[in-house]
């Protein structure tokens, strides 16, 4: 992000930079997630017995399963969310005056709490998963 900055810019300037090179990350992360979801519902519910041997009782994999089926709603609201955001977020260009990017810096800083969250809840289900999982590859 840094190198975005140049020293001809000013506080404004690097603040809507800051703004959208931050939400560029939002998404990757956003898309990874759903990733991530995918592969980990995959192994809870795989049956590649023969080349991927899981190991977790059958409660423990119901229960993850659900987790994950509850964060993939969550992030793909967020998604929808962020695009809608995004797509707001071009009307900050067209800003003329302190109190229209006061504005957007409120919206980007709500979101901002909100994806925090969501990404700290997605971290604390997969390390949830990792202690139940036992996965061997033959």
């Amino acid at each position: 992000m840094r190198e975005k900055f140049q020293e001809h810019h000013n506080d404004e300037e690097i603040q809507i930079l800051s703004i959208q090179s931050e939400s560029e990350d939002w998404e990757e992360h956003l898309i990874y997630i759903s990733e991530e979801i995918n592969f980990f519902s995959n192994i809870l519910k795989s049956g590649l017995k023969e080349t991927i041997k899981v190991e977790i009782n059958q409660e423990d994999a119901s229960y993850l399963k659900k987790q994950l089926e509850l964060i993939n709603k969550a992030n793909e609201f967020h998604l929808t969310t962020f695009f809608d955001y995004k797509n707001k977020l071009e009307g900050l260009k067209e800003c003329d005056d302190v109190q229209c990017e006061n504005f957007y810096l409120k919206d980007h800083l709500v979101f901002k709490t909100t994806l925090r969250k969501h990404f700290k809840d997605f971290r604390q289900l997969k390390v949830l998963i990792f202690k139940f999982l036992k996965v061997s590859f033959n």
